[in-house]
């Protein structure tokens, strides 16, 4: 009797047990484990402002989205909520520059299901650092018929400071700003991005490299010209026995710009000062073009000119009394009156000569020759240094009394 029911039994808790496999395999195939995949998740970066704090920066763009693919049961996947997954990327454990390959974790997946393989990413780690760097800007501004182009300014400062990757920064060897017009007639204002150049001059650009500031104004004055007549500024006199002849300049015009208010009030443009005092002979010198405050000399123009200024002697007349009237071959035995007995003269000539005759060097006579006895006027002649000419003897005659 116990024989029979233990066989009953075992046949009984085998039967119990295939049924419970049978109900396992039946849920198993209502209810299957699978994978599925997911694209474009979201990847949030955590603790990148520490990076700052130990010095250090990315080099690298970092991605944005990953694609996943995960696996569990049908009925747990089901439950997945596409918009709450998020990747991290924890970056707190990074404390120097180098190459490491760091998993994404992510988050927001429902029990029940697990990643087949966290995504994974290489990043590059670098010294933060910074530096100073010239603007060279690349201008080309064409002016318009008739105005000029002045050099141009930047604000708020020709330097720029950039921040970023230490192998980057090393790259950059210039800053730059491009502006390129042509017809232009007036000044022209504008607001630039900064560009980072290498030496080969290529563009030096990351999100990880910052510029401040990252724009600058440049302004390039745009003035009418003018074509103005040039005023040799002479000062001081030549010597006395000199006078000025004429003053010519070469060139006698010259083109300037500036500002119109200031053009406007213009009708000439001067020399620096020539200094002719005392001079006695032609003066030629190269002088500079005066400057005026908001005026340039426009090329071609010269910013010097020649000036030469030309003397000559003065031509004068001079009147000298003489006292002595000579008598040559006087009569003898002979006695004789002489009325009046000086007489003035008037020389001419360069005034260098006449300014040095004194009246002794002048011979005055009367040639009594033949003379008879009696009362006679007689011609009054002179002579006279080299180079003078007798211009007035007065009187011209005097008389002579012979007795």
């Amino acid at each position: 009797m116990r024989s029979k029911l233990s066989r009953n039994f075992a046949l009984k808790l085998i039967s119990v047990i295939i049924a419970i496999i049978l109900w396992f395999i039946a849920i198993r195939e209502q209810n299957p484990e699978v994978t599925r995949t997911y694209d474009n998740i979201p990847v949030k970066i955590e603790n990148e402002d520490k990076f700052k704090e130990r010095r250090l920066t990315l080099v690298d763009d970092l991605p944005t989205e990953v694609n996943i693919s995960i696996k569990g049961r049908v009925r747990d996947l089901d439950k997945v909520d596409v918009e709450q997954l998020q990747g991290i990327l924890d970056l707190s454990q990074i404390n120097e520059p180098g190459e490491y390959r760091l998993l994404i974790d992510i988050k927001g997946l429902p029990s029940g299901v697990t990643l087949r393989r966290k995504p994974e990413v290489v990043i590059k780690v670098d010294n933060l650092v910074n530096k100073d760097v010239t603007i060279t800007p690349d201008i080309d501004i064409k002016e318009a018929t008739g105005y000029l182009v002045f050099s141009h300014s930047i604000k708020p400062t020709n330097t720029v400071e950039v921040t970023g990757p230490e192998s980057l920064i090393k790259r950059i060897s210039r800053a730059t700003v491009s502006l390129k017009l042509s017809g232009v007639s007036s000044t022209v204002e504008y607001s630039l991005p900064v560009l980072l150049m290498d030496d080969k001059g290529r563009t030096v650009e990351s999100k990880y490299i910052s510029i401040n500031p990252k724009y600058v104004t440049i302004t390039v004055p745009v003035y009418p010209t003018k074509v103005l007549p040039v005023k040799p500024n002479i000062v001081g006199a030549p010597n006395e026995n000199y006078e000025v002849v004429s003053v010519d300049v070469y060139p006698q015009e010259v083109t300037v710009s500036g500002e119109k208010s200031i053009l406007e009030k213009m009708d000439s443009i001067s020399t620096q000062i020539l200094d002719i005092e005392g001079a006695t002979a032609d003066i030629t010198q190269t002088l500079k073009i005066q400057k005026y405050e908001g005026i340039i000399i426009a090329p071609p123009s010269p910013s010097e000119v020649e000036v030469v200024v030309r003397l000559k002697e003065k031509i004068i007349r001079r009147s000298l009394l003489v006292d002595n009237i000579e008598m040559v071959n006087v009569p003898e035995n002979g006695e004789i009156e002489l009325e009046p007995t000086s007489v003035e003269i008037v020389l001419g000539g360069p005034a260098t000569i006449i300014n040095r005759i004194d009246p002794s060097s002048v011979r005055v006579y009367v040639d009594l020759a033949s003379i008879p006895q009696g009362e006679h006027s007689m011609k009054v002649m002179a002579d006279i240094p080299p180079g003078a000419e007798l211009i007035e003897i007065k009187p011209a005659e005097v008389r002579v009394n012979v007795r």
